[in-house]
Protein backbone atom coordinates (compact mmCIF):
# COMPACT_ATOMS: atom_id res chain seq x y z
CA UNK A 1 0.00 0.00 0.00
CA UNK A 2 1.37 2.84 -1.03
CA UNK A 3 0.59 7.19 -0.87
CA UNK A 4 1.07 9.13 -3.95
CA UNK A 5 1.49 12.80 -4.52
CA UNK A 6 -0.13 13.20 -7.56
CA UNK A 7 1.68 17.32 -6.84
CA UNK A 8 5.06 16.10 -6.94
CA UNK A 9 4.70 13.87 -10.42
CA UNK A 10 3.56 11.25 -8.62
CA UNK A 11 6.31 10.65 -6.04
CA UNK A 12 5.54 7.42 -3.54
CA UNK A 13 6.43 6.50 -0.12
CA UNK A 14 4.74 3.39 1.87
CA UNK A 15 1.87 3.60 3.85
CA UNK A 16 3.93 2.07 6.95
CA UNK A 17 6.56 5.60 5.94
CA UNK A 18 3.74 7.75 5.71
CA UNK A 19 1.85 6.63 9.26
CA UNK A 20 5.72 6.90 11.25
CA UNK A 21 6.43 10.23 9.95
CA UNK A 22 2.42 11.11 11.55
CA UNK A 23 3.85 9.92 14.23
CA UNK A 24 7.20 11.83 14.11
CA UNK A 25 4.74 15.31 13.89
CA UNK A 26 3.14 14.47 16.58
CA UNK A 27 6.32 13.90 19.08
CA UNK A 28 8.14 16.85 17.46
CA UNK A 29 5.47 19.53 17.36
CA UNK A 30 2.01 18.83 18.55
CA UNK A 31 1.86 21.24 21.43
CA UNK A 32 -0.02 18.68 23.23
CA UNK A 33 2.03 15.55 23.03
CA UNK A 34 3.69 16.19 26.44
CA UNK A 35 0.61 15.66 28.01
CA UNK A 36 -0.59 13.09 25.65
CA UNK A 37 1.87 10.43 24.83
CA UNK A 38 -0.51 8.44 22.56
CA UNK A 39 -1.97 11.48 21.44
CA UNK A 40 -0.80 10.84 17.28
CA UNK A 41 -2.58 7.27 17.26
CA UNK A 42 -6.24 9.28 17.89
CA UNK A 43 -5.64 13.32 17.87
CA UNK A 44 -5.96 15.84 15.00
CA UNK A 45 -3.60 17.61 12.73
CA UNK A 46 -4.67 20.87 11.11
CA UNK A 47 -4.29 19.91 6.95
CA UNK A 48 -2.80 23.58 6.58
CA UNK A 49 -4.41 23.74 2.93
CA UNK A 50 -1.83 26.36 0.94
CA UNK A 51 -0.07 27.90 -2.20
CA UNK A 52 2.54 29.45 0.34
CA UNK A 53 5.99 28.67 0.16
CA UNK A 54 7.71 26.32 2.82
CA UNK A 55 9.57 28.67 4.33
CA UNK A 56 6.89 31.33 4.64
CA UNK A 57 4.58 27.83 6.14
CA UNK A 58 7.02 27.47 8.90
CA UNK A 59 7.74 31.45 9.95
CA UNK A 60 4.10 31.42 10.09
CA UNK A 61 4.03 28.56 12.75
CA UNK A 62 2.45 26.13 10.44
CA UNK A 63 4.62 23.23 10.89
CA UNK A 64 2.39 21.10 12.51
CA UNK A 65 0.17 20.53 10.04
CA UNK A 66 -0.73 17.28 7.11
CA UNK A 67 0.57 20.01 4.07
CA UNK A 68 4.09 20.98 5.98
CA UNK A 69 4.35 16.71 6.69
CA UNK A 70 3.56 16.03 3.11
CA UNK A 71 6.07 18.54 1.60
CA UNK A 72 9.04 16.99 3.94
CA UNK A 73 7.59 13.66 2.27
CA UNK A 74 8.60 14.89 -1.12
CA UNK A 75 11.81 15.77 -3.04
CA UNK A 76 13.39 19.32 -2.90
CA UNK A 77 11.95 20.40 -6.31
CA UNK A 78 8.36 20.07 -5.12
CA UNK A 79 8.54 21.61 -1.10
CA UNK A 80 7.27 24.74 -2.61
CA UNK A 81 4.35 23.39 -3.86
CA UNK A 82 0.72 22.61 -2.45
CA UNK A 83 0.67 18.59 -1.90
CA UNK A 84 -2.98 18.37 -0.01
CA UNK A 85 -5.97 18.92 -1.63
CA UNK A 86 -9.31 17.62 -1.73
CA UNK A 87 -8.04 14.67 -4.47
CA UNK A 88 -4.98 13.82 -1.98
CA UNK A 89 -7.81 13.52 0.75
CA UNK A 90 -10.27 11.68 -1.10
CA UNK A 91 -7.46 9.10 -2.85
CA UNK A 92 -6.26 8.37 0.62
CA UNK A 93 -9.19 8.10 2.81
CA UNK A 94 -8.44 4.44 3.69
CA UNK A 95 -5.51 6.29 6.05
CA UNK A 96 -7.01 9.55 6.74
CA UNK A 97 -10.06 10.54 7.86
CA UNK A 98 -11.30 14.56 7.73
CA UNK A 99 -12.34 16.07 11.12
CA UNK A 100 -12.26 19.57 12.25
CA UNK A 101 -10.29 20.60 15.60
CA UNK A 102 -12.26 23.55 17.46
CA UNK A 103 -10.88 26.20 19.41
CA UNK A 104 -11.85 28.23 23.06
CA UNK A 105 -12.32 31.14 20.59
CA UNK A 106 -15.38 29.01 18.87
CA UNK A 107 -13.80 28.69 15.24
CA UNK A 108 -13.23 25.39 13.77
CA UNK A 109 -10.11 24.15 11.60
CA UNK A 110 -10.55 21.12 9.13
CA UNK A 111 -8.47 18.28 10.16
CA UNK A 112 -7.28 15.10 9.71
CA UNK A 113 -6.94 12.00 12.33
CA UNK A 114 -6.01 9.22 11.05
CA UNK A 115 -7.91 5.56 10.77
CA UNK A 116 -8.65 2.22 11.91
CA UNK A 117 -7.17 0.93 9.60
CA UNK A 118 -3.69 3.19 9.52
CA UNK A 119 -3.94 2.12 12.75
CA UNK A 120 -4.44 -1.43 12.67
CA UNK A 121 -1.60 -1.06 9.29
CA UNK A 122 0.77 0.40 12.01
CA UNK A 123 -0.08 -2.64 14.87
CA UNK A 124 0.73 -5.59 12.60
CA UNK A 125 4.16 -4.26 11.56
CA UNK A 126 7.25 -5.89 12.95
CA UNK A 127 8.87 -3.43 15.90
CA UNK A 128 12.19 -3.24 13.35
CA UNK A 129 9.85 -2.23 10.56
CA UNK A 130 8.51 0.40 12.59
CA UNK A 131 11.77 1.33 13.84
CA UNK A 132 12.92 1.43 10.06
CA UNK A 133 9.81 3.61 9.38
CA UNK A 134 10.43 5.92 12.50
CA UNK A 135 14.02 6.68 11.35
CA UNK A 136 13.22 7.43 7.93
CA UNK A 137 10.42 10.01 9.20
CA UNK A 138 13.32 11.18 12.10
CA UNK A 139 15.98 12.17 9.32
CA UNK A 140 13.59 14.09 6.99
CA UNK A 141 13.24 16.16 9.90
CA UNK A 142 16.84 16.53 11.04
CA UNK A 143 18.69 16.30 7.13
CA UNK A 144 19.53 19.05 4.90
CA UNK A 145 16.06 20.27 3.80
CA UNK A 146 16.34 21.87 0.13
CA UNK A 147 13.97 24.01 -1.53
CA UNK A 148 14.27 25.68 -5.05
CA UNK A 149 14.64 29.13 -3.53
CA UNK A 150 17.60 30.33 -1.38
CA UNK A 151 14.58 31.13 1.86
CA UNK A 152 15.53 29.64 5.21
CA UNK A 153 13.89 26.57 6.36
CA UNK A 154 14.14 25.42 9.78
CA UNK A 155 12.11 22.67 10.84
CA UNK A 156 14.38 21.77 13.48
CA UNK A 157 16.00 24.17 16.12
CA UNK A 158 18.32 27.00 15.51
CA UNK A 159 20.95 28.86 16.78
CA UNK A 160 24.14 30.96 16.15
CA UNK A 161 27.30 29.57 17.27
CA UNK A 162 30.40 31.87 16.51
CA UNK A 163 33.48 29.48 16.41
CA UNK A 164 35.99 30.35 18.43
CA UNK A 165 34.22 32.17 21.42
CA UNK A 166 34.10 29.53 23.95
CA UNK A 167 36.89 27.37 22.61
CA UNK A 168 40.13 28.96 21.13
CA UNK A 169 42.28 26.49 19.01
CA UNK A 170 45.23 25.14 20.77
CA UNK A 171 47.37 27.55 18.34
CA UNK A 172 46.82 29.60 15.17
CA UNK A 173 49.48 28.96 12.24
CA UNK A 174 51.23 31.86 10.36
CA UNK A 175 49.69 33.72 8.75
CA UNK A 176 51.44 32.68 5.22
CA UNK A 177 51.49 28.62 6.59
CA UNK A 178 50.31 26.35 3.74
CA UNK A 179 46.96 25.29 3.68
CA UNK A 180 48.01 21.74 5.10
CA UNK A 181 49.31 23.86 8.38
CA UNK A 182 45.66 25.34 9.02
CA UNK A 183 44.07 21.75 8.24
CA UNK A 184 46.55 20.45 11.29
CA UNK A 185 45.65 23.40 13.78
CA UNK A 186 41.96 22.11 12.67
CA UNK A 187 42.35 18.32 13.04
CA UNK A 188 44.12 19.47 16.69
CA UNK A 189 41.50 22.11 17.35
CA UNK A 190 38.74 19.52 17.43
CA UNK A 191 40.83 17.23 19.44
CA UNK A 192 40.92 19.51 22.12
CA UNK A 193 37.41 20.76 21.81
CA UNK A 194 34.36 19.37 23.75
CA UNK A 195 31.47 18.47 22.17
CA UNK A 196 27.80 18.11 23.37
CA UNK A 197 25.39 16.47 21.27
CA UNK A 198 21.96 17.84 21.24
CA UNK A 199 18.43 16.20 20.74
CA UNK A 200 15.18 18.22 20.66
CA UNK A 201 16.72 21.22 21.90
CA UNK A 202 18.05 18.98 25.05
CA UNK A 203 21.85 17.66 25.47
CA UNK A 204 21.55 13.98 25.11
CA UNK A 205 24.52 11.90 26.19
CA UNK A 206 28.25 13.30 28.34
CA UNK A 207 30.03 15.71 26.51
CA UNK A 208 33.44 14.48 25.21
CA UNK A 209 36.29 15.22 23.89
CA UNK A 210 38.91 14.56 21.18
CA UNK A 211 38.45 12.26 17.57
CA UNK A 212 38.02 9.21 18.93
CA UNK A 213 35.14 9.68 21.40
CA UNK A 214 33.13 11.79 19.44
CA UNK A 215 33.12 9.69 16.60
CA UNK A 216 31.74 6.99 19.60
CA UNK A 217 28.96 9.89 20.31
CA UNK A 218 28.05 10.04 16.45
CA UNK A 219 24.04 8.93 16.29
CA UNK A 220 21.61 9.24 13.50
CA UNK A 221 18.53 10.23 13.50
CA UNK A 222 18.31 10.09 16.84
CA UNK A 223 20.35 8.90 20.14
CA UNK A 224 19.23 5.57 19.90
CA UNK A 225 20.44 4.74 16.51
CA UNK A 226 24.15 4.99 17.70
CA UNK A 227 27.35 4.55 15.95
CA UNK A 228 27.56 0.90 15.71
CA UNK A 229 23.78 0.32 15.10
CA UNK A 230 23.66 3.00 11.94
CA UNK A 231 26.92 1.74 10.73
CA UNK A 232 24.96 -2.26 10.94
CA UNK A 233 21.97 -0.63 9.90
CA UNK A 234 23.57 1.10 6.26
CA UNK A 235 26.32 -2.09 5.93
CA UNK A 236 24.38 -3.11 3.46
CA UNK A 237 23.46 -0.13 1.54
CA UNK A 238 27.70 0.33 1.58
CA UNK A 239 27.97 -3.23 0.57
CA UNK A 240 25.89 -3.09 -2.68
CA UNK A 241 26.77 0.59 -3.56
CA UNK A 242 30.53 -0.47 -3.37
CA UNK A 243 29.76 -3.53 -5.51
CA UNK A 244 27.65 -1.58 -8.43
CA UNK A 245 30.75 0.81 -8.46
CA UNK A 246 33.11 -1.93 -8.77
CA UNK A 247 31.20 -3.38 -11.71
CA UNK A 248 32.28 -0.32 -13.24
CA UNK A 249 35.43 0.10 -12.67
CA UNK A 250 36.09 -3.23 -14.54
CA UNK A 251 34.47 -1.81 -17.61
CA UNK A 252 31.35 -4.10 -16.86
CA UNK A 253 27.71 -2.80 -17.43
CA UNK A 254 24.71 -3.79 -14.59
CA UNK A 255 22.77 -6.34 -15.66
CA UNK A 256 18.60 -6.02 -15.42
CA UNK A 257 18.97 -7.40 -11.70
CA UNK A 258 21.81 -4.98 -10.88
CA UNK A 259 20.14 -2.42 -12.54
CA UNK A 260 17.67 -2.29 -10.55
CA UNK A 261 20.06 -3.04 -7.66
CA UNK A 262 20.86 0.54 -8.59
CA UNK A 263 17.95 2.19 -8.09
CA UNK A 264 16.99 0.15 -4.97
CA UNK A 265 19.94 1.13 -3.10
CA UNK A 266 20.17 5.19 -4.09
CA UNK A 267 16.66 5.12 -3.19
CA UNK A 268 17.37 3.42 0.30
CA UNK A 269 20.37 6.14 0.62
CA UNK A 270 18.58 9.05 0.05
CA UNK A 271 15.57 7.77 3.02
CA UNK A 272 18.51 6.96 5.91
CA UNK A 273 19.81 10.66 4.81
CA UNK A 274 16.73 11.86 4.84
CA UNK A 275 17.07 14.00 1.13
CA UNK A 276 14.31 12.27 -0.92
CA UNK A 277 15.30 12.82 -4.91
CA UNK A 278 13.42 13.00 -8.01
CA UNK A 279 15.11 11.13 -11.23
CA UNK A 280 16.58 8.54 -9.55
CA UNK A 281 17.07 6.67 -12.67
CA UNK A 282 19.76 4.06 -13.41
CA UNK A 283 21.66 6.39 -15.85
CA UNK A 284 21.41 9.09 -13.12
CA UNK A 285 23.04 6.62 -10.45
CA UNK A 286 25.08 5.27 -13.02
CA UNK A 287 26.60 8.92 -13.85
CA UNK A 288 27.01 9.84 -10.31
CA UNK A 289 28.61 6.55 -9.12
CA UNK A 290 31.15 6.58 -12.38
CA UNK A 291 31.85 10.24 -11.65
CA UNK A 292 32.44 9.18 -8.11
CA UNK A 293 35.18 6.47 -8.69
CA UNK A 294 36.68 8.78 -11.14
CA UNK A 295 37.19 11.72 -8.96
CA UNK A 296 35.78 14.03 -12.07
CA UNK A 297 35.67 17.15 -10.33
CA UNK A 298 34.27 18.49 -14.42
CA UNK A 299 31.29 15.60 -14.08
CA UNK A 300 27.79 16.60 -15.06
CA UNK A 301 26.17 13.76 -13.17
CA UNK A 302 23.73 14.96 -10.04
CA UNK A 303 24.43 16.98 -7.09
CA UNK A 304 23.74 17.61 -3.50
CA UNK A 305 23.05 16.93 -0.18
CA UNK A 306 21.57 13.69 -1.19
CA UNK A 307 23.70 12.58 -4.27
CA UNK A 308 26.80 13.73 -2.23
CA UNK A 309 26.00 10.49 0.20
CA UNK A 310 25.86 8.13 -2.68
CA UNK A 311 29.32 9.35 -4.54
CA UNK A 312 30.66 8.83 -0.86
CA UNK A 313 29.43 5.57 0.09
CA UNK A 314 29.77 3.95 -2.94
CA UNK A 315 34.24 5.00 -3.19
CA UNK A 316 34.34 3.59 0.64
CA UNK A 317 35.89 0.57 -1.04
CA UNK A 318 39.02 3.20 -2.28
CA UNK A 319 40.55 3.57 1.80
CA UNK A 320 43.84 2.69 1.24
CA UNK A 321 44.62 2.60 -2.03
CA UNK A 322 47.18 4.54 -3.37
CA UNK A 323 45.79 7.35 -6.22
CA UNK A 324 42.42 7.28 -5.47
CA UNK A 325 40.23 9.39 -3.35
CA UNK A 326 36.95 7.78 -1.21
CA UNK A 327 34.85 10.75 -1.74
CA UNK A 328 33.52 12.59 1.41
CA UNK A 329 29.19 13.51 1.85
CA UNK A 330 29.94 16.96 1.59
CA UNK A 331 26.39 18.76 3.32
CA UNK A 332 25.87 21.44 5.08
CA UNK A 333 26.81 20.15 8.32
CA UNK A 334 30.18 18.90 7.10
CA UNK A 335 30.81 21.86 5.10
CA UNK A 336 30.15 23.91 8.00
CA UNK A 337 32.49 22.30 10.30
CA UNK A 338 35.31 22.52 7.96
CA UNK A 339 34.66 25.99 6.64
CA UNK A 340 33.70 27.91 10.25
CA UNK A 341 36.74 26.39 11.74
CA UNK A 342 39.47 27.34 9.23
CA UNK A 343 37.66 30.63 8.41
CA UNK A 344 38.47 31.32 12.07
CA UNK A 345 41.77 30.01 11.73
CA UNK A 346 42.54 31.75 8.78
CA UNK A 347 41.23 35.10 10.23
CA UNK A 348 42.95 34.48 14.08
CA UNK A 349 46.29 34.52 11.25
CA UNK A 350 45.16 37.59 9.33
CA UNK A 351 44.10 36.36 6.84
CA UNK A 352 41.69 39.00 5.11
CA UNK A 353 41.01 37.64 1.93
CA UNK A 354 40.95 33.88 0.71
CA UNK A 355 42.66 34.77 -2.45
CA UNK A 356 44.24 31.06 -3.93
CA UNK A 357 43.81 29.18 -0.31
CA UNK A 358 41.12 26.46 -0.47
CA UNK A 359 40.48 26.32 -3.77
CA UNK A 360 36.77 25.26 -4.83
CA UNK A 361 36.38 24.48 -0.86
CA UNK A 362 32.47 25.79 -0.95
CA UNK A 363 29.72 26.39 1.29
CA UNK A 364 26.12 24.40 0.94
CA UNK A 365 23.49 25.88 2.65
CA UNK A 366 21.34 24.41 5.80
CA UNK A 367 19.82 25.61 8.53
CA UNK A 368 18.97 24.09 11.93
CA UNK A 369 21.46 23.65 15.43
CA UNK A 370 23.98 26.04 14.82
CA UNK A 371 23.80 26.50 10.93
CA UNK A 372 23.83 28.64 9.61
CA UNK A 373 27.47 29.85 10.78
CA UNK A 374 29.49 32.96 10.54
CA UNK A 375 32.07 33.72 8.67
CA UNK A 376 34.57 36.56 8.39
CA UNK A 377 35.92 35.67 4.68
CA UNK A 378 34.09 35.63 1.73
CA UNK A 379 33.83 31.28 0.84
CA UNK A 380 32.01 30.55 -2.48
CA UNK A 381 29.20 28.65 -2.87
CA UNK A 382 30.27 24.65 -3.36
CA UNK A 383 26.10 23.98 -3.96
CA UNK A 384 25.60 21.14 -6.11
CA UNK A 385 29.40 21.61 -7.39
CA UNK A 386 31.70 18.37 -8.61
CA UNK A 387 34.54 20.72 -8.12
CA UNK A 388 33.79 21.64 -4.42
CA UNK A 389 33.26 17.87 -4.01
CA UNK A 390 36.32 16.41 -5.27
CA UNK A 391 38.03 19.14 -3.52
CA UNK A 392 36.53 18.53 -0.33
CA UNK A 393 37.05 14.79 -0.24
CA UNK A 394 40.83 15.90 -0.84
CA UNK A 395 40.69 17.70 2.45
CA UNK A 396 38.91 15.02 4.23
CA UNK A 397 41.63 12.50 2.65
CA UNK A 398 44.20 15.01 4.15
CA UNK A 399 42.35 15.42 7.44
CA UNK A 400 42.82 11.28 7.75
CA UNK A 401 46.36 10.90 7.16
CA UNK A 402 46.67 13.50 9.99
CA UNK A 403 44.77 11.53 12.09
CA UNK A 404 46.81 8.37 11.30
CA UNK A 405 50.47 9.69 10.78
CA UNK A 406 50.58 12.99 13.07
CA UNK A 407 53.35 12.35 16.29
CA UNK A 408 54.15 13.93 19.35
CA UNK A 409 57.92 15.65 20.17
CA UNK A 410 58.04 12.32 21.84
CA UNK A 411 57.71 10.29 18.53
CA UNK A 412 53.98 9.03 20.35
CA UNK A 413 50.84 9.15 18.19
CA UNK A 414 49.08 12.31 18.63
CA UNK A 415 45.66 11.08 17.71
CA UNK A 416 44.47 7.51 18.75
CA UNK A 417 43.28 4.66 16.47
CA UNK A 418 39.72 4.83 14.96
CA UNK A 419 37.09 3.12 17.13
CA UNK A 420 35.63 0.44 14.55
CA UNK A 421 31.81 0.42 14.96
CA UNK A 422 32.48 -3.94 15.52
CA UNK A 423 34.70 -3.30 18.29
CA UNK A 424 38.77 -3.19 17.86
CA UNK A 425 40.45 -0.35 16.80
CA UNK A 426 41.70 0.64 13.04
CA UNK A 427 43.11 3.54 10.48
CA UNK A 428 40.90 6.69 10.16
CA UNK A 429 39.25 6.54 7.31
CA UNK A 430 37.12 9.20 5.60
CA UNK A 431 34.12 7.92 6.34
CA UNK A 432 35.10 8.25 10.29
CA UNK A 433 36.17 11.80 9.68
CA UNK A 434 33.15 12.23 7.82
CA UNK A 435 30.93 11.02 10.89
CA UNK A 436 33.16 13.37 13.18
CA UNK A 437 32.59 16.75 11.09
CA UNK A 438 29.01 15.69 10.43
CA UNK A 439 28.65 16.44 14.08
CA UNK A 440 30.11 19.03 14.58
CA UNK A 441 28.52 20.97 12.13
CA UNK A 442 25.53 20.54 13.79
Amino acid sequence: MRVIFKQAEDFEISAGFFIAAWKVWFKRFSPSHDAQRHAWKYGKMPIGLSDSSLSDLIREDRRFTLEVMARMMVPWAYRNNAQVDDTFLRDHIEFIQQTTIGYDSGSEEPAACLSDHALSLWDSMSFAEQDTYMNYAEARVQADIEVKSTDPVVLDDQGIELIGEDTYPPYIPEKNADDIEFIRALVRWIEDAPYQAYYLKKPTGEAVAGWHDRLLAFFWPKPRIGYALHYAAVDPLYYRANELAKTLERGNDWDDEWRDMAVKTATELFNVSGTPQKDVTVDNVKKVIKAAIDADENATAKMNSGWTYLAALCTAHLEGEQGRLPLISWNSRVASSVISRLDFLLAEAGVTELGGRFQNIGTVPGWGGTRPRQYTLQWPNGYRSWKTQIAASKLANQIAHILNTETKPSGEKRYRLMPLAGGGKGPWTVRGVQRVLFLDGY
